[in-house]
C-alpha cells in the first residue's frame, strides 16, 4: 500500500529540459497559428493598462466598487470609439488619404520644379545664386522612383481601412472586451505575477521585475502622452502657419515620434513638401520662403519637446541609443509590422536588460553590482555658455574660466 505523504520524486536534468523544450514549441506553434489575434490582444493589454489609474481613482475618491469604477470607465471609452468613428474619425482618414495623395502628385512634379528653379537665379542680401541641377535631377529621380510608391501604399491602406470599417468595428469590440475582463480582473492577474519565483532567485527575479515594469510602464504611460502632446502641437502649429492638412500633417508627426531620428524628419520633409506646393500662403511670402519657415518651425518644435517635455515625462528608463532604438524599429516592423514598430523600443530595453542579466551570470560576474537595472538621474539641459556668460555679464559678475 502506497504512503499518500510520501514525497513526490525530482525530475531529473534531461526531463526539465525536455519539458521546457516541449513548451516553447506548444507556444511557439500557437502564436505561429493565431498570429492574427496576438496584435489584438497586445492592444487590449494597452488599453487595460492604460484604464487602471482611472479605474483606481473612481474606486477610491468615489467609494465605488472596482467593477463599478470599470463599468464607468469603459463606458466612456466606448463613447469615444463611437464617436472616433464617426465625424472625427472620417475627418482624420479624408485628411491622412489626401495628404498621401497630395504629396505622391507633389513629388512627381519634382524634377520639373527643380528644372524651373534652376533658371531663375536666387537672390539673399548681397548675393546671388544660381542653382544648376544638371547632376542633381538624375539623382532626385532615382530617389524619387523609391519613394512615390511608399506614399502610394499608405494612400490605398488608409482607403482599404476607411472601406472596412465593419470589420474594424468587430476587434475593436473583441479589444474592448478582453481589456474589460483584464481590468475586472486586475488584481488578481498582479497577485499571480507577483507570485512566480524560482528558489534561491526570489531577489534577482524581484529586481527584474520592477526593472521591466518600470521599463513598460515609461512606455506606455510616457511615450503615447508624448505621440498625442506632439500631434496636438503639430495640428496647432501648422494651422498657425497656414499649412494644407494640418490635421493629418499632425497625426503623422505624432506617429513620426516612435521612430527617432528617421520619423520626424520623414514628417517635416512632408510638410515643407505641402508648403512649397500649395497655392498661397497667409503671410505673402514665396514658396521657398514659407518652405524655409515650415522646416524651421516643425524643427524647433520637435527639438523642444525632445529636450524639455520628453526627459520630464519618460525620464531614463529606457536608457537606449538612439541608433537601438531605429535598429530596433525596422526589425520590429519586419517580424510584426506596425505592431512591432510601436512596440519596438520597450521591446528592444526588455531584450538589452535580460541580455545583461544572462552575461553576468555566463561570466559568474553579480549582476547587481553595479547594477544592471541602474537608471541615471534626469537632468536638465544646460543653457549654452555665451548664454551664462550674458547673464553674468548683465548681473555684473565676472564670466567663469574656461575649462582647462
Amino acid at each position: 500500500m502506497s504512503n499518500p505523504e510520501a514525497p513526490s520524486p525530482r525530475w531529473g536534468v534531461a526531463t526539465k529540459a525536455l519539458v521546457a523544450l516541449t513548451g516553447l514549441v506548444l507556444v511557439g506553434a500557437l502564436l505561429v497559428r493565431f498570429q492574427a489575434i496576438v496584435p489584438l490582444l497586445v492592444v487590449a493589454g494597452i488599453i487595460s493598462y492604460l484604464s487602471l489609474p482611472f479605474v483606481r481613482a473612481l474606486n477610491h475618491r468615489a467609494h465605488l466598487s472596482w467593477a463599478a469604477s470599470t463599468n464607468i470607465i469603459f463606458v466612456y471609452w466606448l463613447v469615444l470609439l463611437v464617436l472616433a468613428f464617426t465625424a472625427a474619425g472620417f475627418a482624420v482618414v479624408q485628411q491622412l488619404q489626401a495628404l498621401f495623395v497630395t504629396l505622391q502628385g507633389l513629388l512627381e512634379g519634382v524634377p520639373a520644379q527643380l528644372e524651373a528653379l534652376s533658371r531663375q537665379p536666387i537672390a539673399l542680401g548681397p548675393w546671388t545664386l544660381s542653382l544648376t541641377t544638371s547632376e542633381i535631377i538624375p539623382l532626385v529621380e532615382r530617389g524619387l522612383g523609391a519613394v512615390e510608391p511608399v506614399f502610394g501604399r499608405a494612400s490605398s491602406l488608409v482607403a482599404t481601412a476607411a472601406g472596412h470599417a465593419l470589420e474594424s468595428l468587430a476587434k475593436l469590440v473583441f479589444v474592448l472586451a478582453v481589456s474589460y475582463f483584464l481590468t475586472v480582473d486586475s488584481e488578481r492577474i498582479r497577485s499571480r505575477w507577483g507570485g512566480i519565483t524560482v528558489p534561491r532567485f526570489e531577489y534577482d527575479l524581484a529586481r527584474l521585475r520592477e526593472a521591466l515594469v518600470r521599463i513598460w510602464h515609461a512606455f506606455l504611460r510616457g511615450q503615447l502622452l508624448i505621440v498625442l502632446v506632439m500631434a496636438v502641437l503639430m495640428t496647432a502649429l501648422m494651422g498657425g502657419l497656414g499649412v494644407r492638412f494640418a490635421l493629418g500633417l499632425g497625426v503623422l508627426m505624432g506617429l513620426a515620434k516612435f521612430v527617432p531620428i528617421v520619423g520626424p524628419f520623414s514628417a517635416g520633409a512632408a510638410a515643407a513638401l505641402v508648403a512649397l506646393f500649395q497655392p498661397s500662403n497667409p503671410f505673402g511670402l514665396a514658396p521657398l520662403a514659407f518652405a524655409l519657415i515650415v522646416i524651421a518651425s516643425t524643427t524647433l518644435l520637435d527639438q523642444m519637446v525632445d529636450y524639455l517635455l520628453l526627459p520630464r515625462i519618460l525620464g531614463t528608463s529606457l536608457n537606449l541609443h538612439p541608433v537601438l532604438v531605429l535598429v530596433g524599429a525596422i526589425v520590429g516592423a519586419s517580424l510584426a509590422g506596425v505592431m512591432g514598430l510601436l512596440l519596438s523600443a520597450p521591446a528592444m530595453a526588455t531584450l538589452l536588460l535580460l541580455t545583461r542579466y544572462a552575461y553576468r551570470k555566463l561570466v559568474e560576474l553579480p549582476p547587481w553590482d553595479p547594477p544592471i537595472d541602474a537608471v541615471r538621474p534626469w537632468t536638465p539641459p544646460a543653457l549654452p555658455r555665451w548664454w551664462l556668460r550674458r547673464r553674468q555679464r548683465n548681473a555684473g559678475a565676472k564670466p567663469p574660466a574656461p575649462p582647462e
